[in-house]
């Protein structure tokens, strides 16, 4: 594979969502270590938060209402966290960063980060062609930490196929299924200098 090439991991038709993490940690298990030992916003304040009296109970509520609402993914977690070796708290600690960090207290000498500190996303679509133009300027550690999984459902009516960032459920970025459905993480944009376009 050329250098900046993104690999491309089809796991095929996989029984449940542990099935399914099982396989992606296993397959890309350096690089999502790799990715939870340089994410520095995991290292320097989700794991630290995570132990404190405040983060406790926070991240046994998120944990308890993402099992039970969704048990899928959680067990994809799971299976991830198992498959690259990689700790569950990890695991899930970058998965619900953007739920965590509002009740991640600051230092006056940190700088805040703004919400709509994310990646950049053109889309194009016409008649015969879409494609997706996308630029890692959020955080660092994603750099190099990314791959393209696909999957069949277990009965093989439907696949998927999405950007995914090392240790994160696939399309926690962006991809789209067998029927159509394109899935785009949305910001919004709450600066007077920028504008956004709705569709309509």
């Amino acid at each position: 594979m050329d250098a900046g090439e993104l690999e491309v991991f089809d796991a095929g038709r996989c029984t449940d969502g542990y099935q399914l993490g099982l396989a992606v940690g296993q397959r890309f298990r350096d690089t999502i270590r790799s990715r939870m030992q340089v994410d520095l916003f995991l290292q320097e304040q989700l794991l630290p938060f995570a132990s404190t009296a405040a983060g406790k109970p926070l991240l046994a509520a998120l944990q308890a209402a993402n099992r039970e609402r969704y048990p899928r993914y959680w067990d994809e977690l799971v299976g991830m966290a198992d498959g690259s070796g990689v700790p569950l708290l990890h695991v899930i600690l970058v998965n619900l960063r953007k739920e965590i960090r509002p009740f991640i207290p600051k230092k006056d000498h940190e700088r805040r980060e703004e919400e709509d500190d994310d990646c950049s996303d053109i889309l194009m679509v016409s008649e015969s062609t879409a494609f997706a133009a996308h630029n890692e300027d959020a955080n660092v550690a994603l750099l190099g930490h990314t791959y393209v999984v696909k999957a069949t459902s277990p009965d093989g009516a439907s696949s998927f196929t999405a950007y995914t960032y090392a240790g994160e459920l696939p399309t926690c970025a962006f991809g789209f299924n067998s029927n159509g459905v394109v899935r785009v993480l949305y910001v919004p944009i709450r600066s007077a200098r920028r504008t956004r376009l709705d569709c309509h």
